[in-house]
């Protein structure tokens, strides 16, 4: 063996156990932030495996024991839970159903081994989408990394499902074919956050086909599953009733309300926090409406003037930054940036036509998103004592690199060139 070769091995070996070393680290990190968090404490959010507690798994014991769970008053009533259960489709209790023939903690543990894998899972996916070669080395490096980014922390400590809508989104926007784009607006359908602004933003981009397919299936299956909560309920007023006053109760909690949050990234929650702001249920619903409304203006109009029917690495990036940022969204939703941020860290991004400067703009902003160390629980405790300060370096500052990297991410597909090669995929049309 030449020198050259034995120093590559050595060099290699030291890069596998630094990657090892990590990797041990981080799961030294989460369990000690799993056992720091966990409470039995109802009336504190964020403890570990909280939300999975009360979205995940007594709403499908609920269901099964024939109550409506969208009942504030009745699902508070019959289990201990510390929130209620939000007006999600029906097929999110057939998501979770299967967690019913283990008890809590078990189900628990399951999805924590389950969120675990995801994460290994969608690293690897998204270094295939991202263009490039699959090893496991990069695969560990990648994996730890989202373990210990602010939303993989949160989305194992939390028990949230978000793997399965953002690798929706993923195949929503990455699919070549009408089916299997259609599979991926369905799984993001199973969470309106998710399922809204991919699905009007899929069909802007020239892909109506899979957005009408994945939605019909969505809304069909949604209505067979409405079936016996509207007996139970009474009739279709009465569930009505019931289905309205959930939406009043979860607007009005402090952990999703605009004027009390510190748990939330989207861009009407960013600006309520950074300007100190408690504005009416309107101002929410305007920004949700110009951001996504905006964005699929600009991907329906540049589909229109360009000579191509996919506009691949700028389009993917746009609607991922859009999706968690133009619409209510928490920290374990920002799993979704893996993708954006593999793409963005090629120098062929958008084949090469985006100016490096603001190529690596948009990669740092997603980036201190993705990694904002204001979210790290040791470093906010060293802050001063000041609600007001964790605020904006902490969800404040988030939100505003989400806003930047989504600015940029608009100027990139609005400045893309006539002919772009090397697509991920076509418009359902073709």
């Amino acid at each position: 063996m030449s020198q050259p070769e034995q120093e590559s091995r050595v060099t290699q070996r030291v890069i596998w156990t630094l990657a090892v070393l990590a990797a041990v680290v981080a799961v030294v990190l989460i369990t000690r932030t799993l056992i720091a968090n966990y409470t039995t404490d109802l009336s504190a959010p964020g403890g570990t495996f909280w939300d999975f507690r009360d979205a995940s798994y007594y709403s499908v014991r609920g269901a099964l024991d024939g109550l409506v769970p969208y009942d504030v008053d009745a699902y508070f009533a019959a289990y201990p839970v510390g929130q209620e259960y939000p007006v999600y489709p029906p097929t999110y209790l057939v998501l979770h159903a299967p967690f019913q023939l283990l008890n809590l903690t078990s189900a628990s543990i399951v999805m924590l081994v389950l969120n675990a894998v995801g994460i290994v899972a969608l690293s690897a996916w998204s270094i295939s989408l991202g263009r490039y070669r699959v090893t496991p080395l990069l695969v560990l490096v990648v994996s730890t990394l989202v373990a210990v980014s602010t939303g993989g922390r949160n989305l194992l400590i939390s028990g949230q499902s978000s793997l399965v809508f953002v690798a929706g989104t993923y195949l929503a926007v990455t699919a070549s074919g009408a089916t299997a784009g259609a599979a991926g607006v369905f799984l993001t359908l199973i969470k309106p956050g998710f399922g809204l602004p991919v699905t009007l933003l899929v069909a802007a981009s020239g892909r109506l086909r899979r957005a009408v397919l994945g939605t019909g299936v969505a809304v069909l299956v949604s209505a067979i599953l409405m079936i016996p909560f509207l007996v139970w309920a009474g009739g279709i007023g009465p569930l009505t009733d019931i289905l309205v006053d959930n939406m009043a109760f979860s607007t009005a909690s402090k952990w999703i309300a605009l004027e009390t949050t510190t748990a939330r990234v989207d861009v009407a929650a960013t600006l309520a926090i950074l300007l100190d702001l408690s504005p009416p249920d309107a101002f929410e619903v305007l920004t949700s409406v110009v951001v996504i409304g905006g964005a699929a203006v600009l991907l329906y109009a540049r589909r229109k003037v360009l000579g191509y029917g996919h506009f691949g690495d700028a389009a993917i990036v746009l609607i991922c930054l859009v999706t968690v940022a133009g619409i209510y969204h928490s920290f374990y939703d920002l799993v979704i940036l893996v993708l954006p941020a593999i793409l963005l860290s090629r120098s062929d991004f958008a084949s090469g036509h985006t100016a490096r400067g603001l190529r690596l703009t948009i990669l740092v902003a997603v980036l201190l998103a993705s990694f904002n160390p204001f979210k790290v629980d040791s470093i906010v405790r060293l802050l001063p004592e000041s609600a007001r300060l964790a605020e904006i370096l902490g969800a404040g500052l988030t939100g505003a690199a989400l806003a930047v990297a989504l600015g940029g991410a608009a100027v990139v597909m609005w400045q893309l060139p006539t002919h772009v090669s090397n697509h991920i995929g076509t418009t359902d049309s073709r």
